[in-house]
């Protein structure tokens, strides 16, 4: 294994963002969240953890009040210690290895890994060195990139505000009204004014004269109905009436010894009779019992304990669906057990027989024929001759012990004499029935004076509430519910009537002191029901009306100081809340007697939205306006203007505007938009225009940076809210947005724009130099794979592209010329910092040595691929999408579009990618021209390294140690992996090339082939190395193919034993016969065939040869022989007759040589020589013919010839030397190679006789 190091970081966290944003900005264990951090999380890069990551993040305070994150990693220690100034030093100590013996090859394993899994952004951490520069021009694209984010924050923060309170709608239920308790809802925030309103509206401890006795007979009352409950709760009551005249004494303000007195009184008195109060309503989905199908119902009703006492109602003529509004008083003696009985008949009037078939002609279906029947034969006969029968139609049976004090009204089901008998009849109906108990003290059913009278009872309560707590906001505690209950019940208010004492008393309180509407909205609903219903009386409904007007005017008046006075409040709820309530009020105005008093109501409403919008603008007028006349003071003043008028439109919006125009139908929004749209031009179209030429000056003025940036910053400010202002108007119509104030209100701006841009690109090319210059080209955390020129240079771009996105200039054509403008800008920056980077690059390539490769060198070209990709993204950014099939996808292309056409648009579109590919090609053709000096500075080093391995094999590890390190560190470091392919492409071809310039060197030398061999197996663990196999096949996509296939070449030949290059050099004259479809030195014919371990072969003869004696004949024989003969060694060569002058010979002459059957499938070749005999010397050379083994027949069966097929072969001469020979003969102290280049010479050329 390699050896174990430690390395040791010390970090010093300042700044925590939010928890979300700390999630995404952790590197492996503890980072401070830099500058260059938060810029990538705003250039969407924001880092990812793996999903599998279950690391814990720890915060804790320092003394100076910063935080320290901790998050563990593995294998690493963490130390936490106190540094400098109080801050936390936090100690991270990390193991790592070195590359071990067996580790070689291990970028192989991280391109696999890498592969498999993506290493997780993170947060950038920079050190003193690599610190983003922070310069004017820096501090240009920051100011103007976050006046946006300053604008989005303040935003969100006034959305954020509280502006409803939790809770239930009402204190009461449904039907019992006191029935449940709600959660507490949060307390309104009471303003001084209204704590003094309520400290104003608080009752006196001690009442005295008139008052006094008022109260004490009002206590005595509540004491009495206390002691005597009525109704099921009674019960309740009855178990805890300590603690109802507890609180009773704290209302009045009652000593214990008047308490006793009082009490013992009451218990003297008696008890009231209880009397239950029935009114009938109506019924629905009757049976018809007529002939005609209907029924003529009246009803009849007792209660259990006293059945000989019943009442009778009218009855409804010919009506399923009767309609009574009848009431009724029945005594009840034990409500507990006691039942009440209701039945419906049908009334039949008194007919004769011949009145009853004089409806004959009524009936409509066959049922009215058999009632017809039914009543005419069941006719009693009598002196006057009538029937007095009256149909059963139901009945309905109330235990009175479900009927709360409170009251109940609902709909029963109508059933049979016997219910539980007809559960399965058919339905008879439903009756509905309003039922309340009330005692015998009761004045009558429907008194005024008794409503005034629990008026006053409830003032006591809710004076007494707000006694004892000033933010009381109308919640009441049991006992008050209760005792309230028992004091209407026992003055006989039903619940409705109590619903309008309960909702004036509650109102009149809020008009001293602000109270929830949502209290109000309830009862007024439960009250409008009444009044449809027209349940109240005359004088009640005076009692009503007079508390409505009221009320109009109270919300009228809190309409006009609605964004004073109800949003410090509890915000906009509670104006919804009474907004409803008012709209509720306008609906029950139209029911009046008397001519509606609120039919003007809207108008009343928009007038006050009016007022109170003109007077809240000139408050904020007066109160945003600083002394000084110069630009920037005016300017700053429009700004402020401009977030208010905003900040009230977005809560008219989201609140305001809903609740006006969903309960009053008034246009609250517009209203208010008109005036804020009049003062913000009158504003702020002077100030505009007196700053635009100004800020452009200051800019570029040595001496006025500071002012110049303000001002712009304060500038495009106001564009940016002025722009959000003119987006609130799109509801409105086409022709009221054109006859606005700030309609076209970005010409203003349109002179500002421009120099805008102007300065922009200057500053970002003086911020990209000074970036590469103080580039130590380091890697700027583990994750982030460039150094911090890259991100400031993207950044630049970014922040170009946000400001201008910011912007969102409306007119499409002069957007379009910005546009092109900026991307036109960006490449130029793009291609000035590739030259920067590239000159910086070449400098330091002047300084390499080694052989190494180093980060900056990798750093360099991660920059350029970084800056090269950030650029693309931008042209969807800046508006300049298309859709998956190529067509305009973006609002400022389909703009293009409508106004010219889809090709115009697509023209730009192509224009622009042009540009945007052009400037990648730029930075790609860069890239590579530095990986190419980058080979040409590695050269020397590597050819050294080469050298030495090739001279000793032992130093082959020295070399592939040196390419593992070099890969390991570009794996590592390079940002991709087609970065990873060019470098490794590079190292490849500088591999190749070393070895192709020793190989000719030791060639030069005259080496012997062992050198050569040593290289070809240095060679093939290099290609182990690089390709993974030793003997990879070329191709053209393999990287340093040509170059590999040129050392093979010339390794195959110089490192071959001299057999090996001879059979190579026959090989070659085969390929070359093979070529051939005539020879001019004739043809030879023969048959070939392998049959177990021997091959057959049968010369048969030869055509055309050459005329070789003076006569113009020859004397042909032929020579066979197996090659390369060093396989063959018990092989002799075999030779034909001689055929006397014939230059057509014919030998037909057959030849046996042993071949074992693992040579047959080789490259060995049959050689033919054919030769013509001279007496005198030696035979002449004519030609040759080579036949390879895979060209002859396998075994047929037999050893005859006669079924294989003849096989003709040109005769060739060696015409040319080639390198073959030229290696050979370069091989001097080799006898075979030196006899073999003898003889090849000696038939090379020869003349033709």
């Amino acid at each position: 294994m390699g050896l174990k190091m430690k390395s040791l970081s010390t970090l010093t966290i300042k700044d925590v963002p939010s928890l979300r944003t700390m999630r995404k900005t952790f590197t492996g264990s503890i980072l401070s969240i830099s500058h260059s951090a938060r810029t990538l999380l705003r250039m969407n890069r924001s880092p990812v953890f793996p999903e599998n990551d279950q690391r814990t993040v720890v915060t804790t305070p320092d003394d100076n009040g910063r935080t320290v994150l901790t998050m563990p990693a593995e294998n690493m220690q963490t130390t936490i210690s106190s540094g400098k100034n109080g801050s936390t030093v936090i100690s991270i100590k990390k193991e790592c290895g070195v590359t071990s013996e067996n580790e070689k090859g291990s970028w192989r394993r991280r391109v696999v890994a890498n592969n498999r899994k993506n290493r997780p952004m993170n947060g950038i951490k920079r050190t003193e060195e690599n610190t983003r520069i922070r310069d004017e021009n820096a501090e240009f694209f920051d100011e103007f990139s976050r006046i946006k984010d300053r604008l989005d924050e303040k935003n969100e923060n006034e959305r954020r505000r509280p502006s409803s309170i939790a809770g239930n709608e009402a204190e009461l239920d449904a039907e019992g009204r006191y029935g449940t308790v709600p959660r507490p809802r949060p307390r309104l925030r009471q303003t001084a004014q209204l704590k003094k309103f309520a400290k104003a509206a608080r009752v006196v401890a001690i009442l005295t004269g008139e008052a006094a006795k008022k109260a004490e007979s009002l206590y005595e009352e509540a004491l009495y109905y206390a002691y005597f409950p009525i109704g099921p709760d009674a019960t309740d009551i009855s178990s805890d009436k300590e603690e109802l005249y507890k609180y009773l004494r704290s209302v009045f303000s009652v000593s214990e010894g008047k308490h006793e007195a009082y009490l013992e009184a009451v218990k003297e008195k008696t008890a009231p009779r209880v009397l239950l109060k029935l009114g009938l309503i109506e019924a629905r989905n009757l049976r018809g019992k007529d002939v005609r199908g209907t029924s003529d119902p009246y009803c009849i009703t007792w209660t259990s304990s006293n059945p000989n006492h019943k009442s009778r109602s009218t009855y409804k003529e010919t009506d399923l669906n009767p309609v009574w509004k009848e009431n009724f008083v029945l005594e009840v003696r034990n409500p507990a057990a006691e039942m009440l009985h209701l039945e419906l008949y049908d009334y039949d009037p008194e007919q004769s027989v011949v009145e009853r078939l004089g409806q004959i002609s009524e009936i409509k279906s066959m049922r009215g024929f058999g009632k017809l029947f039914k009543d005419v034969t069941g006719i009693r006969s009598s002196s006057n001759g009538t029937n007095q029968n009256h149909e059963f139609l139901g009945s309905v049976i109330v235990p009175l012990k479900s009927v709360p004090a409170s009251g109940i009204e609902r709909w029963y089901l109508i059933e049979g004499k016997n219910p539980d008998a007809n559960k399965s009849k058919k339905n008879r109906g439903e009756l509905r029935l309003h039922l309340a108990l009330t005692s015998s003290n009761a004045k009558g059913l429907y008194t005024l004076p008794a409503m005034i009278k629990h008026e006053q009872f409830l003032r006591y309560i809710y004076d007494h509430e707000i006694r004892k707590d000033e933010d009381w906001f109308g919640m009441l505690p049991a006992e008050a519910r209760q005792i309230i209950v028992q004091h209407a019940c026992h003055h006989g208010l039903t619940s409705y009537e109590s619903d309008l004492v309960r909702w004036k008393s509650l109102f009149d309180i809020n008009l001293h002191r602000a109270l929830d509407p949502l209290q109000f909205l309830p009862i007024l609903e439960r009250i409008k029901r009444t009044v449809e219903e027209e349940k109240y009386s005359a004088d009640q409904e005076e009692y009503l009306w007079h508390a409505m007007d009221k009320f109009s005017e109270y919300c009228t008046e809190i309409t006009r100081k609605h964004r004073k006075i109800h949003y410090e409040l509890a915000g906009p709820d509670q104006l919804r809340c009474l907004i409803k309530c008012l709209s509720v009020v306008v609906q029950l105005d139209k029911k009046r007697n008397n001519p509606p008093k609120l039919s003007d109501i809207k108008e009343r409403m928009q007038v006050a939205v009016l007022s109170g919008t003109f007077e809240w603008m000139q408050y904020v007028i007066d109160t945003t306006r600083k002394e000084g006349s110069d630009v920037s003071t005016r300017l700053e003043h429009a700004v402020s203007l401009a977030n208010n008028a905003l900040a009230d439109l977005r809560r008219a919006l989201d609140h305001y505007n809903v609740i006006f125009c969903e309960f009053l139908n008034a246009p609250y929004f517009m209203l208010i938009y008109q005036i804020f749209d009049q003062k913000l031009a009158e504003i702020s179209h002077p100030v505009v225009q007196e700053a635009t030429g100004l800020f452009a000056d200051l800019l570029l003025d040595g001496s006025g940076k500071k002012e110049g940036l303000t001002l712009g910053a304060a500038l495009f400010e106001l564009y940016l809210l002025l722009q959000q202002f003119h987006k609130l108007s799109t509801p409105f119509p086409e022709e009221t947005i054109s006859q606005m104030s700030l309609y076209g209100y970005n010409r203003w701006f349109f002179s500002a724009i421009t120099k805008w841009l102007q300065i922009a690109t200057i500053k970002a090319l003086n911020l990209i130099e000074k970036a590469v210059e103080i580039d130590t080209l380091k890697q700027v955390d583990a994750y982030h794979k460039y150094s911090t020129s890259a991100v400031d240079c993207v950044q630049v771009f970014h922040q170009v592209k946000t400001s201008w996105k910011q912007l969102g200039w409306p007119n499409p054509e002069e957007s379009l010329a910005y546009v092109l403008k900026i991307l036109e800008d960006i490449c130029r920056c793009a291609d000035f910092y590739s030259v920067s980077i590239a000159t910086k690059f070449n400098k330091m390539l002047q300084e390499h040595t080694g052989g190494k490769i180093t980060e900056e060198i990798l750093m360099a070209v991660n920059n350029l691929i970084f800056v090269r990709d950030s650029i693309e993204p931008l042209v969807p950014e800046l508006g300049l999408s298309l859709t998956s099939d190529g067509r305009p996808n973006s609002a400022l292309l389909r703009a293009l579009a409508s106004l010219h056409n889809e090709a115009v648009a697509m023209s730009h579109v192509k224009t622009v990618q042009a540009l945007i590919a052009n400037c990648a090609e730029t930075i790609e053709t860069r890239v590579s021209e530095m990986w190419d000096e980058f080979g040409e500075a590695m050269m020397p080093d590597v050819l050294q390294f080469t050298r030495f391995a090739c001279d000793n094999s032992d130093n082959r590890d020295l070399l592939l140690d040196q390419y593992d390190i070099n890969l390991n560190m570009a794996k590592e470091r390079l940002s991709s992996d087609d970065l990873f392919q060019q470098c490794l492409t590079v190292h490849c071809e500088l591999a190749w090339k070393a070895y192709c310039k020793i190989v000719l060197e030791k060639i030069e030398e005259k080496q012997p082939p062992a050198l050569f061999q040593n290289i070809s197996n240095l060679v093939k663990s290099t290609c182990l190395f690089f390709y993974g196999i030793e003997d990879p096949e070329i191709t053209e996509e393999l990287m340093g193919g040509a170059l590999l296939k040129e050392v093979q070449s010339l390794l195959d030949i110089y490192a071959a034993e001299t057999w090996q290059i001879i059979h190579r050099y026959l090989i070659n004259r085969q390929e070359q016969q093979q070529d051939l479809a005539e020879s001019p030195y004739g043809a030879l014919a023969v048959k070939a065939m392998f049959s177990g371990t021997n091959l057959f072969i049968e010369v048969l003869n030869a055509r055309k040869l050459v005329k070789m004696d003076i006569g113009g004949k020859a004397d042909p024989y032929v020579k066979v022989r197996l090659e390369p003969s060093i396989r063959y060694p018990e092989n002799a060569k075999e030779r034909t007759k001689v055929v006397k002058n014939n230059l057509y010979p014919l030998f037909d002459e057959t030849f046996i040589f042993p071949v074992a059957p693992a040579l047959q499938k080789g490259d060995s070749l049959v050689v033919f020589t054919v030769k013509d005999y001279d007496l005198v010397g030696s035979s002449e050379f004519m030609g040759e013919a080579f036949l390879h083994f895979r060209d002859v027949v396998r075994g047929l069966g037999s050893e005859d010839l006669k079924e294989v097929n003849q096989v003709v072969m040109p005769l060739t001469r060696p015409t040319e030397s080639n390198h073959l020979l030229e290696t050979l003969e370069l091989r001097s102290w080799d006898r075979l190679a030196k006899n073999f280049v003898k003889r090849e010479k000696k038939n090379i050329d020869q003349k033709l006789k």
